[in-house]
């Protein structure tokens, strides 16, 4: 139940979340919507936050209530002695006795997990950071998952800071001897998309296709950075905003209801989903002519594919190519390079505003009446009833 305010004095809120970051961004939208919902705040806003604050931070400070990044055991002690109702927001540390909001860390790498094998692959890998207890719960949901398959884990971790330039060069260094070294086609998670970033670099310098021979999955969605990235990063979508909505409206609560707050478990959100890019568009199969011709429909079906256009480029008959797509896929190559066309519609539904014409269009379909029926055939949806759907879930 939301907490509808009209008192005549607003609460005094402390909001210390680094806006830089894309997961601030979302998290700060989030307490804006609260914010809007209920009425107004007071809002002492620090964009720059980062989780580390000196030992006078609190200091003479009079507000009601804080939001914000923690990532010292310090921090928390002395937000705890100021008797100050503040939610943190990173869940990075699960441990501080502090009323926190976060990311499901472990059903995010349960997601990017079923993503990977989805792919039909066989050998999978996760690459964290080390001493981050944060990639290792996603290590942990990734791990168990793949497990479950009676598929083994390969791993590497990183140093995320505080590295010299030296100690930089040698760990990029490892990196690429442990990626070489992989048995492949191999999917890979990588804990956030800057270590996804990471691995497609390394890729790049070893030469090894993506994503035929090395898939990448990052998490976040760090749109711009995916976007730019080459080939393009798939992640796992975290649900920033929700964050900061329920941090906003627990605050709410403890502002004017103060529980035990070590009594408070920390309440962590379900991830949104994948957005899907090149860097895991792939499905591993025995067959080399299917994976050419699997690799032909990705890149070319926005082109209008049609499946002629694949018995001319692969010199075989129609009855061969259906009865080999069968025996790999259990689909056939009109069902492929349908697949392929509404993945690219969905991805343009979700990060633009075209019309729905011009996603028609860039998604290989002649009309966007014939993307509209195999939308609502495929999905149970048509394209402008998914685009409200995703909106509404962000």
């Amino acid at each position: 139940m939301l907490l509808q305010r009209h008192d005549a004095v607003l609460p005094q809120v402390a909001v210390c979340i680094d806006k830089s970051r894309t997961y601030g961004r979302k998290v700060l939208q989030g307490i804006a919507d609260y914010a809007e919902t209920v009425g107004r705040w007071s809002l002492h806003i620090d964009p720059e936050a980062t989780g580390s604050y000196s030992a006078d931070w609190l200091d003479n400070w009079r507000g009601d209530g804080i939001l914000a990044y923690v990532e010292s055991g310090a921090t928390a002690k002395r937000l705890r002695a100021s008797k100050i109702p503040a939610v943190e927001v990173f869940g990075h540390h699960l441990d501080f006795k502090l009323p926190q909001v976060g990311n499901d860390d472990d059903a995010i790498g349960v997601m990017a997990a079923e993503h990977l094998l989805s792919c039909r692959l066989k050998h999978f890998a996760f690459c964290g950071y080390q001493k981050e207890l944060w990639s290792e719960r996603r290590r942990s949901g990734f791990e168990r998952t793949i497990e479950r398959q009676q598929l083994p884990v390969r791993h590497f971790f990183s140093l995320r800071r505080g590295a010299t330039l030296a100690v930089g060069q040698r760990d990029r260094e490892q990196l690429m001897e442990w990626l070489g070294a992989l048995r492949k086609p191999v999917g890979i998670m990588a804990c956030s998309d800057r270590q996804g970033l990471r691995l497609l670099e390394a890729c790049r310098r070893l030469k090894i296709a993506v994503p035929e021979e090395v898939a990448v999955i990052g998490v976040d969605n760090d749109e711009e950075t995916c976007r730019l990235a080459d080939p393009p990063l798939s992640s796992v979508k975290d649900n920033g905003r929700k964050v900061g909505f329920e941090a906003a409206r627990l605050l709410d609560q403890l502002m004017a209801r103060p529980p035990q707050a070590n009594a408070l478990s920390p309440l962590l959100i379900p991830p949104l989903g994948v957005a899907v890019r090149r860097s895991t568009e792939m499905t591993a199969v025995d067959d080399p002519l299917i994976a050419m011709t699997l690799r032909y429909i990705r890149e070319n079906s926005t082109a209008g594919l049609r499946v002629d256009d694949l018995l001319t480029r692969f010199n075989i008959s129609r009855s061969a190519l259906y009865r080999r797509f069968r025996d790999a896929l259990n689909k056939s190559p009109h069902e492929e390079i349908l697949r392929v066309q509404l993945e690219r519609a969905k991805r343009l539904l979700d990060e633009n505003d075209f019309t729905l014409e011009h996603i028609a269009e860039l998604s290989g379909f002649q009309h966007s009446e014939y993307l509209s029926v195999a939308f609502k055939r495929e999905l149970g949806l048509t394209p402008g009833e998914y685009r409200r759907k995703l909106r509404l879930g962000n």
